[in-house]
């Protein structure tokens, strides 16, 4: 059964196993949407990361625009948990971009090298990270317990 206000999501082998379903949503979410679109744009040029960001929520705004207000509780936490993982992720490209772009914007006071910063910085993304995978972990655990009450 197809939930109007929630995301389809497709199917796995094991459908029905929420456990797997907690996986998948979790990894998709970590890959494509923190990592690729977030994070690895924002290392291209800055700017995207944050763009893409605003993009997302603005879209988020239209696909909930026809949700039943009964249907937000439902919604809030997972859009809450999730938004807040891809704000750590966007934050993760903007410093990942800005250490190769201009160093002295990010480490002010220190002198280094380009390299030097973008080292810095990918050990800094990895604390982020720790937090991005955090959030959106309890967001797909969030997501498929809803689900399962809904269905």
């Amino acid at each position: 059964m197809q939930v109007p206000f929630l995301p389809a999501h497709a199917p796995s082998e094991g459908e029905g196993s929420l456990p797997v379903m907690i996986v998948d949503i979790f990894v998709s979410n970590l890959v494509l949407s923190a990592f690729v679109m977030l994070t690895l744009s924002g290392f291209a040029f800055f700017l995207l990361s944050p763009a893409i960001l605003l993009y997302r929520g603005w879209l988020w705004g239209v696909l909930l625009n026809g949700v039943p207000t009964s249907g937000f509780p439902l919604v809030l936490p997972v859009m809450i948990l999730e938004g807040e993982g891809y704000v750590l992720a966007a934050l993760a490209g903007v410093n990942l971009g800005l250490s190769w772009l201009k160093p002295e914007w990010v480490y002010r006071g220190k002198y280094m090298s380009r390299r030097e910063a973008v080292k810095m910085s990918l050990k800094n993304c990895l604390y982020i990270y720790g937090l991005v995978s955090l959030f959106l972990l309890v967001a797909a655990i969030v997501e498929v317990v809803s689900l399962s009450l809904v269905i």
